[in-house]
This record gives C-alpha cells, sequence and structure tokens, in this order.
C-alpha cells in the first residue's frame, strides 16, 4: 500500500521516490497510532483517515509508477498494488455503512497480497546484498499471518478492527519507512 519496491526493486537518481516514501510512511504510521489509540471509534468515524490514507498512499505508488517506470524493475506489481490501494480507498470513503459488514474481509485480502509482495521485495532486496532485508520479510509475514487471521475469523476482526487496523497499517509503515531508508543503499551506479 505504500509506494515503493513491492514486486519490484526501482532505483532513481532523484530524490523523489525517497521523498515519496517518506510521506507515504509517516502517513501510514500516523494512521495506525491513531487506530491503536481509538480504536472504538475506527469502523465508522475513522474510515474517513484510513480511506484517505489508502487513497493517497495508492495514487503515489501510481505515480512512482508513471513517473519512474524506466526505472523500476518489476514495475507492473507497484502499478497494481497502487491501483488496488486507490481503489480500496475509494470504496471505504464512498460507503462507510457498508464497509463496517464487509472491512474484514477487504482488509484480510489487501493485508496477504501487501504481505506476500513485501516478502519478494525483501529477496530482492537480499539478491543486491543489502543487510537488514530480512526487516522487510519480518513486515511481509507478520502482514501474511495478520491478513489471514483477520480474513479467517471476521467476528473477531470486527470486535478488535481498530487496533488490527493500526497493526497493520504501522507495518505498511515501517515497510513504506524501511524502503525511503534503504533507496540511498539500492542507487544504480
Amino acid at each position: 500500500f505504500s509506494p515503493g519496491i513491492r514486486g519490484g526493486l526501482y532505483f532513481m537518481k532523484t530524490g523523489v521516490s525517497k521523498t515519496l516514501w517518506l510521506i507515504s510512511g509517516v502517513l501510514l504510521v500516523f494512521a495506525g497510532v491513531l487506530a491503536i489509540v481509538a480504536p472504538s471509534s475506527i469502523l465508522l468515524s475513522l474510515t474517513i483517515v484510513f480511506g484517505l490514507a489508502m487513497l493517497i498512499s495508492g495514487i503515489i505508488s501510481v505515480a512512482v509508477y508513471i513517473f519512474c517506470s524506466k526505472h523500476l524493475y518489476g514495475a507492473g506489481w507497484l502499478l497494481a498494488e497502487g491501483i488496488l490501494t486507490a481503489l480500496l480507498g475509494l470504496f471505504v470513503l464512498c460507503d462507510q455503512v457498508a464497509m463496517v459488514s464487509v472491512i474484514p474481509y477487504v482488509f484480510g485480502l489487501w493485508t496477504v497480497f501487501s504481505g506476500v509482495i513485501r516478502a519478494v521485495d525483501s529477496l530482492e532486496i537480499k539478491r543486491f546484498g543489502i543487510n537488514g532485508w530480512y526487516w522487510m520479510m519480518l513486515v511481509g509475514v507478520a502482514e501474511i499471518v495478520l491478513g489471514f487471521a483477520t480474513f479467517i475469523r471476521p467476528v473477531i476482526a470486527i470486535q478488535i478492527i481498530g487496533i488490527t487496523m493500526g497493526i497493520v497499517f504501522l507495518l505498511q509503515g515501517a515497510a513504506s519507512l524501511f524502503m525511503w531508508w534503504f533507496e540511498s543503499r539500492l542507487q544504480m551506479k
């Protein structure tokens, strides 16, 4: 859900993507903290915040793809996740009442998808010989587990959705901040 490496490493000679990753990471971490601090009000009142966070992050991913596709490896994955994230963000913003009943399924599926992409990205980082790649793998595995748990037990997920969403947004934010950190080490010569 954050702009970045998911599905393929990319490199840029400018700091544009690094700045976008930082913005996305900070936004997602903010949304995660907000969800954890106010879990009881998450389903209706905070859907706007999360919808906006997802929409903006998806748009940023698509923008990174558009402006940097010549420097992207596996750019299609970045575009696919950006479009999916933006569409889910719009869905959340357009029908907040309906979202309450389907949010565990949509959220769980999206979290598993993002986790798999993070795990693949970590292997790409490892392939380039960069230390710390295992942190991205850890984030990916955590997202996969949390996504399946949310998808499999939707009733429990609804009861703890604020905290669950907060944790996932923190993980997504961490992944964006990892990419912000890793980008200078991944520059193409």
